[in-house]
């Protein structure tokens, strides 16, 4: 990255959301002549242009021209932008280097320094956010950052601007396959695939390539490093298998048969070079639901072990964690029946993960944008399991085709009416579940957003109910 000559770079940063704002500011504090460019020229991105002018920033809005590019040394594509994308193909075109915001955040980074990366299909928001609870009770500035919320190159320039003793942090970084696909150097210190399942088939023209995008987090690993991978998951066996990396395996259904973690009559248990065979604690004892939130924590462990964390620390760790938000997160209760916030289930492996930790029948609420997702497949655990469903967004018709004809289905316009309609449906002990197996770009901007205007519905259902 040559981050001694950034005073003279100049750099162009494709993307004003949050992995895009982080990389200029970043650049700007390292005294590069930075510029940011985004094709929405809304109010609110008017606004934020205002905002940069005043940091030394400048920026552009709207249809962008290309010459934005042709006197930049460096192009950081965020990682909503398609690398189809003109603009890209332009730069690509003439010789500009195209990193990604996470290679950028790495690269300034001195090297006392780790990273932990964490990607996967599934459970990497979850995984991330607890490896960063394990090494925090362990002592460590530990941050969890990435695609998590927190930019990484936020996260490195807010460190760095505090940072006066020469101390070092352990960033726990989740990564996407769109972070990946403009690797160069980056290289974690600790690498944890969750597990791998089909997504974004609406980005990649193939299964294969999603997860070729995946591979490029062990890229620049090497012996000292270490990847943490998911057993009972068939496709990760397969993964990035020419990677010279230790390899620690974690099961939720058993102890694996080489180094890593799993279970043992019920225990959480640990088994390593350095440790032997220690177990951590119960299953009933982890604060989290599911099979799924098992694999999490022993993935977790292990991260976090490896990281440096003591083995007394990730015990309490383990226990102590209280989940991330929009992950079946509960949200409220109206005569007997209990809200659940899964708005981070943007596909269907998600969707049978939220299905499968309740034994109530549930009223799912689910749609939205599509990736070419095949809703049949999951049909056997919806008939199982759900009571209702309330169909809502782009997606409507075709989860409607697969479902509808064995599921008493209802579409609804908006969250408001979801909400509504869920609780009409609704018996005591039943479970209102917003887990809609979709993206969330035809009505917010994203699944945040949509995690949170559901939440806002529940709350002022529950105070007029009052």
């Amino acid at each position: 990255m040559r981050i001694h000559e950034l005073p003279a770079t100049t750099v162009t940063v494709f993307g004003a959301a949050r992995s895009g704002l982080g990389a200029v500011r970043l650049l700007k504090s390292a005294g590069a002549v930075v510029r940011l460019v985004d094709e929405k020229a809304t109010g609110e991105n008017l606004r934020l242009q205002q905002e940069l002018l005043g940091e030394g920033i400048s920026s552009f809005f709207g249809p962008i021209p290309f010459e934005v590019v042709d006197d930049a040394q460096f192009f950081v594509k965020s990682p909503g932008i398609p690398p189809t994308h003109p603009l890209v193909c332009y730069a690509r075109e003439r010789g500009c280097r195209i990193v990604s915001e996470v290679e950028l955040a790495a690269a300034f980074l001195p090297p006392q320094n780790k990273i932990v990366a964490v990607t996967g299909t599934n459970g990497k928001t979850t995984t991330t956010a607890w490896i960063s609870h394990l090494l925090t009770c362990s002592g460590f500035y530990a941050p969890a950052c990435g695609n998590i919320g927190l930019a990484f190159s936020e996260a490195v320039r807010d460190f760095l601007a505090k940072q006066t003793t020469g101390a070092a942090a352990i960033f726990v970084v989740e990564v996407s396959s769109f972070q990946l696909e403009d690797i160069e150097d980056f290289r974690p210190d600790v690498a944890v695939l969750t597990n791998l399942a089909p997504d974004h088939l609406d980005r990649y023209p193939s299964y294969r390539e999603y997860v070729a995008a995946k591979e490029n987090i062990v890229k620049n690993m090497c012996a000292p490093d270490a990847l943490v991978w998911n057993s009972d998951n068939p496709d990760s066996v397969h993964f990035a298998p020419h990677a010279a990396v230790r390899r620690l395996a974690f099961s939720a259904t058993r102890m694996p048969p080489s180094s890593g973690a799993g279970l043992l009559n019920g225990m959480l248990t640990m088994d390593t070079d350095e440790t032997g065979t220690v177990p951590l604690l119960g299953v009933g004892e982890l604060p989290l639901v599911g099979k799924h939130n098992v694999e999490n924590a022993l993935a977790s462990a292990l991260a976090a072990f490896l990281a440096g964390a003591s083995l007394q620390a990730i015990r309490e760790g383990l226990r102590s964690f209280q989940g991330v938000e929009h992950r079946i997160e509960f949200c409220g209760e109206l005569r007997g029946v209990r809200f659940y916030n899964d708005s981070k289930a943007t596909n269907l492996d998600s969707l049978e993960k939220a299905l499968q930790s309740f034994s109530e029948p549930v009223i799912l609420i689910a749609g939205g944008r599509d990736k070419k997702s095949d809703y049949v497949s999951l049909l056997p655990l919806v008939r199982e399991r759900v009571k209702a469903l309330l169909t809502i967004g782009e997606a409507a018709p075709l989860i409607e085709n697969a479902w509808s004809r064995w599921v008493p289905t209802q579409r609804v316009a908006t969250m408001e009416d979801a909400v509504r309609c869920a609780m009409r449906l609704a018996q005591a002990g039943d479970v209102v579940l917003l887990s809609p197996a979709c993206a969330s770009y035809d009505m917010y901007r994203n699944f945040e957003e949509r995690g949170r205007h559901f939440k806002d519905c529940v709350r002022r259902l529950i105070e007029q109910s009052s």
